[in-house]
């Protein structure tokens, strides 16, 4: 049974965590936060296998105020997963016990874990797959916003894949759910994620505050990053980042962005706009021709303007296909030294190598630096990789 929580509560030492015992049985840790850690456990009854939070709310690793806060943050999040609980990508909450020194969430477990790794493995997305995630998680934002309820933490290490491949939006730790007409100050979230507007807020006293358009521009920023492995800003000095994202500097790079749509480009774009009020809704984001132009459409009758369009269009594809087929440049061993970067397939493969060389680069968190490694060079990935192979050769 779900225990309502309220701070100040006090409870025996054991008796929340007596009613989790009892009813779960844990196992191997799966994940780890700053002040708590993630482990798979086993209902006892069923055998259904489930995901548990375990956060340590001691004194002796936290003053009194951080206490405080994680309670406080913690109960909020309780309140909104109850809240918005059913929503097909949004994680759901199961079970919730308290003791004097920790909280457990019990959660669906999603077996795949966070997008943040599944990019780390496959790089960059194709539109496709990336069409399906962001739909989705447009989605779950569009019904956290029509209960007025804000993320602000929007980000890869926060969505979760399960066996098929769908989504979950999770970690709700700094959501609220907004009044009528209310603005936020608080600064929080990652820093690659940040909009602008909250940015502003925290160095001008006579900014108005922000609102949910902030979850937009992190859609933004998830978006860039799936397509092009790296995030839109981002500085080895954290200062020259943040005013990247305050003037909304950024850029669809070659060779990256070459073969990308023009369409997917211009949502990134208004999903990127610095001035909030100009920044695309969920509703106005799920309503771009990127989204709709893939919907299935209901055909009645295959009438002879249709057969004559679609003559035009497979006549105009085979020409399209045969220009590019004349203009291909043959692949010879000069190309690959000269330029390897610049072929589409190679520079997967060398982005994929520099992912595995550097892979102990790649952290999560404030301190997410996944950009680091598109900094090096092909040439230098290169001369690693060969430097690797003349070793296994020795």
């Amino acid at each position: 049974m779900t225990r309502d929580l309220q701070l100040g509560d006090e409870l025996p030492d054991w008796a929340g965590a007596k009613e989790f015992y009892q009813k779960y049985d844990p196992k191997e840790v799966i994940g780890r936060g700053v002040s708590s850690v993630v482990r798979r456990c086993v209902h006892r009854q069923t055998g259904q296998e489930l995901a548990v939070k375990i956060i340590e709310i001691t004194a002796e690793k936290m003053t009194e105020q951080q206490l405080e806060e994680v309670k406080s943050s913690t109960l909020k999040e309780i309140h909104v997963l109850k809240t918005v609980s059913g929503h097909p990508s949004i994680i759901t909450l199961i079970d919730s016990y308290e003791s004097a020194t920790f909280i457990f969430l019990v959660f669906d477990l999603m077996r795949r874990g966070e997008l943040f790794d599944y990019l780390t493995q496959k790089v960059t997305l194709s539109e496709k797959e990336t069409r399906s995630i962001m739909r989705a998680l447009l989605q779950a934002v569009q019904y956290l916003h029509s209960l007025r309820i804000i993320h602000r933490d929007l980000k890869p290490e926060n969505i979760l894949l399960d066996d098929n491949g769908h989504i979950k939006l999770s970690d709700f730790g700094f959501s609220c759910q907004l009044v009528p007409g209310q603005r936020l100050r608080e600064l929080c979230g990652t820093p690659g994620y940040l909009a602008p507007e909250i940015l502003k807020c925290s160095m001008d006293e006579t900014h108005p505050g922000y609102g949910q358009e902030v979850d937009l521009w992190a859609c933004g920023v998830i978006m860039f990053t799936l397509l092009a492995g790296s995030p839109p800003f981002w500085h080895r000095k954290q200062m020259l980042m943040l005013r990247m994202i305050m003037e909304g500097r950024y850029q669809f790079g070659s060779p990256e962005w070459d073969d990308r749509s023009d369409t997917i480009k211009d949502l990134i774009s208004r999903l990127l706009e610095v001035e909030p009020a100009k920044r695309l809704t969920a509703d106005q984001a799920l309503a771009h021709h990127f989204f709709r132009q893939y919907e299935p459409e209901e055909v009645r009758s295959f009438s002879p303007y249709r057969k004559f369009r679609v003559l035009i269009l497979t006549v105009l594809a085979s020409i399209r296909v045969y220009t590019r087929y004349r203009r291909a440049r043959p692949l010879t061993r000069d190309i690959l030294t000269r330029d390897p970067y610049s072929l589409r397939g190679v520079r997967r493969l060398i982005d994929a190598c520099a992912f595995r060389i550097y892979g102990h680069w790649v952290k999560k968190g404030e301190q997410q630096n996944r950009a680091a490694l598109f900094q090096n060079s092909p040439k230098i990935v290169l001369l690693e990789l060969a430097s690797l192979e003349e070793e296994e050769a020795d």
